[in-house]
């Protein structure tokens, strides 16, 4: 069993800590109103933050609630700054002993990790599954409504293993329990959600890895893959995880799991994987093609500038970079013409 943290309060409370927390709760943001009227008064709020937090007092504010329909409707909840401050500082002294539970096959909100060092493994694991089995199947599986459905108990009960400092203890305690949040559920939005929710599922990870054996598995939050020899191996695997996730983390498989020959590829973590490339889905391709197509309108009739034509043509090329979609690629910017 990995080492745990120990004496770490004072360090998650020290001034120094809190302002390289704020430091980072302002990247991308320095402009914005809420973080001006907070930079203007800094050092009297992060003291006022520090007595607060060292006395117990500190209590998480109510999220601003809000709804993003980009790729699949989701609702975030989006902490105060007061509170990412406390997010931060919290995780830049647990960051590391969070990574030395974690298996090296997850990898989402995880540094020198993420999609593409996913895409990457798991087309490794193809090529090495098929050279070994020939015609390999695919399980492909995700929790069912994840972040809503994690359970406070047996969450809390986790992080024990991270650390038995008791006023860290305490604190997950206050960031886990609140904002109606009272049994179940995690705040999208909240980077301390990212790192529980992946701690939550890593006891499935070493179940998979460690109890099971299995070497072909990767997992990107509650999205995961397994290749195996066949089809009733899969189906096998597939029990075994089903009651894992049921009777030991209180959650539900989605019904959409499915198990297939690999000849048909892999959707997983934003594309389209075979042994020998990679696509993008087809439902990216289709919106960055509608979205293109209304850019020239919307920028003559001034409700768009250059800056967000620029930022979204930036993001769709470097999406495409890392899959062999380079005809799509010139076609679709080419066609994009700006008059006024």
């Amino acid at each position: 069993m990995p080492k745990r943290a120990k004496h770490l309060w004072p360090h998650i409370t020290a001034f120094e800590n809190l302002l390289e927390a704020w430091r980072k709760v302002q990247l991308g943001k320095r402009y914005h109103p809420a973080v001006l009227r907070f930079r203007a008064a800094q050092e009297e709020y992060l003291f006022t933050l520090q007595e607060r937090l060292k006395s117990h007092e500190w209590r998480p504010a109510p999220c601003r609630h809000f709804r993003i329909r980009e790729i699949k409707p989701r609702d975030i909840d989006a902490p105060t700054l007061e509170d990412r401050v406390v997010h931060h500082a919290a995780m830049n002294l647990l960051e590391p002993w969070f990574e030395r539970r974690f298996i090296a096959d997850s990898y989402a909100c995880r540094k020198g990790k993420g999609t593409h060092a996913a895409s990457l493994r798991t087309r490794e694991f193809m090529r090495t599954a098929s050279a070994q089995w020939g015609r390999p199947y695919v399980l492909k599986a995700d929790i069912s409504n994840y972040f809503a459905s994690i359970d406070h108990a047996r969450l809390l009960s986790m992080l024990p293993r991270i650390t038995s400092d008791k006023d860290v203890l305490w604190l997950f305690e206050r960031i886990v329990r609140h904002n109606g949040y009272e049994e179940r559920g995690l705040p999208l939005g909240c980077l301390t959600s990212q790192w529980l929710a992946n701690l939550y599922l890593d006891a499935l990870d070493h179940f998979v890895k460690d109890d099971m054996g299995l070497k072909y598995y990767v997992r990107y939050m509650d999205d995961f893959v397994l290749v195996g020899p066949s089809k009733a191996w899969c189906w096998t695997v597939l029990d075994n995880i089903r009651a894992f996730v049921e009777d030991s983390l209180l959650l539900r498989l989605n019904p959409k799991t499915g198990i297939w020959p690999i000849s048909r590829g892999i959707d997983f973590v934003g594309y389209r994987h075979w042994t020998d490339h990679v696509l993008p889905r087809k439902r990216t391709v289709k919106r960055a093609k509608k979205a293109f197509r209304r850019f020239p309108g919307l920028y003559r009739a001034g409700e768009i500038d250059l800056n967000y034509i620029r930022s979204r043509v930036v993001s769709f090329t470097g999406y495409m970079q890392h899959c062999d979609g380079h005809t799509t690629l010139e076609h679709i910017p080419a066609r994009l013409v700006l008059k006024k």
